[in-house]
């Protein structure tokens, strides 16, 4: 993992802000805005679950030192 925590919670910001759009669509009930947010939100839960598991491996390194 090349970049820092601070930098995957940069990007998962960045997600929900592009995602603003199509959820105002989907709520209007645009079925096609439903399809690309829950799109965005896998994407969303992909980079979640990476900035957990730097998390679990940076604080595995620091324990063993």
């Amino acid at each position: 993992m090349d970049s820092n925590l601070k930098d995957k919670i940069e990007s998962l910001r960045a997600l929900l802000d592009a995602m603003e759009g199509d959820v105002a669509k989907s709520d209007e009930g645009t079925l096609a805005a439903g399809g690309r947010v829950r799109k965005q939100l896998q994407e969303l839960k992909r980079v979640a679950q990476e900035a957990r598991l730097y998390c679990l491996e940076r604080d595995h390194s620091r324990k063993g030192k």
